[in-house]
């Protein structure tokens, strides 16, 4: 029976991290060098090529294995209690990969899909696409600069301001 991933990855920390790691109050990401992440590295590649940790993969592509080690540790970093010092996870982009949410864009992907590479329409719509990645970033960077805007008229005090200045807070 082979060890869970998480687990593998726990126990790993707590042999090289020693006194300096307490499971659920150390930041581990924070907290560890270089070379110790070097070495718990080492250390989980050995286990799941050995067989001794899950892994559903092909365990002969020791390279393939070792870029998903390098994931799935800084995966756990992030995801894992006992790891990023007791801090429940949540997403930070909630947004997706850039434009996913947006019905036109996923539509134009979806139709260049059915368009051979170097043809006039596929061209056409590469170029519809750019034009609506480049709109949706201008719209997030007015949404942005409206935003900063508001949390600065917020802050100041319109009673200090000349009386035909003070109605442009509210604007």
């Amino acid at each position: 029976m082979s060890t869970s991933q998480k687990e593998a990855v726990v126990a790993a920390v707590e042999e090289i991290l020693g006194d300096s790691f307490e499971s659920g109050v150390t930041a581990v990401k924070e907290t560890i060098t270089s070379d110790q992440l070097g070495q718990l590295r080492e250390q989980i590649l050995t286990g799941i090529l050995g067989g001794s940790i899950a892994y559903n993969g092909d365990r002969s592509d020791s390279k393939a294995v070792s870029r998903y080690v390098n994931g799935m540790i800084d995966n756990h970093f992030r995801k894992a209690k006992e790891l990023n010092g007791g801090m429940k996870y949540t997403v930070k982009n909630t947004s997706g990969s850039r434009g996913s949410r947006d019905p036109q864009l996923t539509a134009l992907r979806k139709l260049a899909k059915g368009y051979a590479v170097g043809s006039a329409e596929l061209a056409r719509i590469q170029s519809a696409i750019a034009s609506r990645e480049a709109q949706l970033v201008q719209e997030r960077n007015a949404a942005k600069a409206q935003s900063k805007r508001s949390e600065t008229l917020k802050k100041i005090d319109a009673s200090v301001l000349p009386a035909e200045l003070s109605s442009l807070i509210t604007n």
